[in-house]
């Protein structure tokens, strides 16, 4: 078996020489021609030196050509990390490590070399290797996890890497890598804290515009039972729709995971539903559908198309089923990949008069409407007049960034 063993040594010593002199790499016909060995031994010796690392390959044509491999020796990359590295074989016996570790482990080298961490408890290694998942290292999987750690008194985080190794006569091992983690865990721990109380500022900031204009809209409304007259009567109605739409904006905000986009949809039922509330619109006459899944808007789009609904479907309400006339409003919104929105308020009412519809005669709702269309997004409306009065606005939403505020119209 000795005798064996050494003729194999002596055979792939001179494989490894030959195509040390040929830097191009040859065939296993030229190996075998060259060396004058048969193709079986050839091809015997070549997937060793590939397992072990020695011999790389690569396809030309249909020829498999072997090149020597241009490695480093792993003892002259270890102590160029700055982490701690130890190389364990297939007994989880230390081979190799760098003086990163031999400085944490206050060992000597010489003491460590050769000890199995089974055998003896080493700082981190002997708690980070678990001799049933060591064994699927040895089968070629690499493993991570991460690695709480305490040490007179100081707790340490650690991200243990076990990576299949091949040593150089074919048998199989691991290499472990130590990354101290301890820093980035407690930097990981005061972001999260930061973005934590940002949240909750930005929570209360939203909490406290809607409660401002909950006031507001409370003072209207203390007003308007001093108010007689019909049409100023009206006139205050809107406005505290109006001051609605914008505080059910902060709502939604509020509950959104990064208080910067709200979900339309849900906004939108929120919206329609309060203002059925404030014109006391039965049900059973007018009904309504959103269909708007999965659209998503930011702050400063989501001010100008809450007013823009609201103004809208009020008009809808007032103007579109006289005379307790049933129908129904639709609204619609779709946001494309390229941040195209356009959005669709359709009802089967009486139809809008064609003054109002080619602008000789606007309201001033729907004056409103066409200003935040034009200026605050930068979009544009159309109005049709067929088996009732449709709306169908199409506007970019522009990316939202930090600090940004809402254009001036």
């Amino acid at each position: 078996m000795a005798l064996e063993i050494d003729e194999s040594k002596q055979e792939l010593s001179r494989v490894k020489e030959l195509l040390k002199n040929e830097p191009r790499g040859l065939s296993i016909t030229d190996i075998s021609r060259i060396l004058n060995m048969n193709r079986n031994s050839v091809s015997k010796y070549l997937n060793m030196l590939l397992v072990s690392g020695h011999v790389d390959m690569r396809s030309v044509g249909v020829a498999k050509v072997y090149f020597l491999s241009q490695r480093v020796p792993i003892s002259a990359m270890l102590d160029f990390s700055s982490d701690c590295i130890i190389v364990l074989d297939a007994d989880l016996k230390i081979v190799q490590l760098n003086d990163n570790y031999v400085d944490f482990s206050g060992c000597p080298r010489e003491e460590l070399i050769g000890t199995s961490i089974m055998d003896r408890e080493l700082p981190v290694l002997t708690d980070a290797i678990d001799p049933h998942v060591f064994e699927e290292v040895l089968r070629g999987q690499d493993l991570s996890r991460e690695l709480w750690w305490e040490a007179d008194g100081e707790d340490f985080s650690f991200l243990i890497k076990m990576i299949p190794t091949v040593f150089d006569d074919g048998q199989p091992g691991a290499t472990v890598i130590l990354e101290n983690i301890t820093d980035l865990k407690h930097t990981e721990q005061e972001l999260k804290h930061a973005l934590a109380e940002k949240d909750q500022l930005l929570t209360e900031i939203h909490q406290r515009i809607r409660n401002n204009l909950q006031v507001i809209s409370s003072l209207i409304n203390l007003q308007t039972s001093e108010v007689k007259d019909p049409d100023a009567q009206r006139i205050v109605q809107q406005t505290q729709s109006r001051i609605e739409a914008l505080a059910l904006v902060h709502d939604n905000l509020h509950n959104s995971p990064d208080h910067m986009h709200i979900a339309v949809e849900e906004y939108v039922n929120e919206l329609v539903e309060s203002l059925f509330v404030t014109y006391r619109v039965p049900k059973e006459q007018i009904r309504y559908s959103v269909n708007a899944p999965g659209v998503l808007i930011g702050l400063d789009t989501a001010v100008s198309f809450g007013l823009i609904i609201s103004e809208l479907v009020t008009n809808a309400i007032k103007h579109a089923f006289p005379d307790g006339r049933e129908g129904y409003i639709a609204l619609t919104i779709v946001k494309d990949d390229g941040n195209r929105v356009v959005v669709s308020v359709k009802d089967n009412g009486v139809g809008i008069h064609d003054k109002h519809r080619l602008g000789d005669e606007q309201s001033i709702g729907l004056m409103l409407v066409s200003t935040l269309v034009d200026r605050q997004l930068n979009g544009t409306m159309e109005i049709s007049n067929t088996n009732g009065t449709g709306y169908m606005i199409q506007f970019i939403e522009q990316n939202e960034k930090p600090g940004s505020l809402t254009k001036e119209y």
